[in-house]
């Protein structure tokens, strides 16, 4: 049984003396650029979602996501030698800045999503940071809440640029907490 069946049979209570889900949780570690085609794949899956809201479809591409790495840093979730997760972190200044926060279906809802949020501000905050900041679209209604909840608030929101591929028009929710 790999450790993503462990999870989801843990997650369903099949399983009589449920293994404790830190144990069966994929490690986080910083991406390399041999990643990036398996980021690629996670983060597409991952905003599959959006799909009818983009002109392009995919969320991103393997130049997008070797083009970041040049500058700025991912982090990706491993498990049984398999990217299940990853997230985008950039540092500007004191602020830092979260994106691309991907986690594979299977493994949603189990706390991988908020392990890798927290390693990009914990990244962020000891690299002098003071502000972790984020976006997401405000048509994404099910992640507001999310982030507030981690203690992000709404600082502003505006017109979503042409740029990011949308075929309808939408708003960007920008979003930051203190770190």
């Amino acid at each position: 049984m790999s450790g993503i069946e462990k999870i989801r049979t843990n997650r369903i209570g099949i399983n009589r003396r449920p293994a404790r889900i830190s144990q069966l949780m994929p490690g986080i570690r910083s991406a390399s650029p041999s990643d990036a085609t398996e980021i690629v794949r996670v983060v597409n899956a991952a905003f599959e979602v959006e799909r009818p809201m983009r002109a392009r479809g995919e969320r991103t591409s393997l130049e997008n996501i070797q083009e970041l790495m040049q500058h700025d840093t991912f982090f990706v979730a491993e498990q049984d030698a398999e990217i299940v997760g990853a997230v985008f972190a950039r540092i500007s200044g004191t602020t830092g800045y979260f994106g691309m926060l991907s986690v594979a279906q299977e493994l949603r809802g189990v706390g991988l999503g908020r392990r890798l949020r927290e390693t990009a501000e914990q990244f962020c905050k000891q690299r002098g940071c003071t502000e972790m900041t984020l976006t997401t679209g405000a048509f994404r209604t099910e992640l507001i809440p999310y982030y507030e909840h981690a203690g992000y608030r709404i600082v502003r929101i505006e017109p979503g640029p042409a740029a990011w591929g949308f075929a309808k028009a939408f708003e960007v929710v920008h979003m930051a907490k203190p770190l």
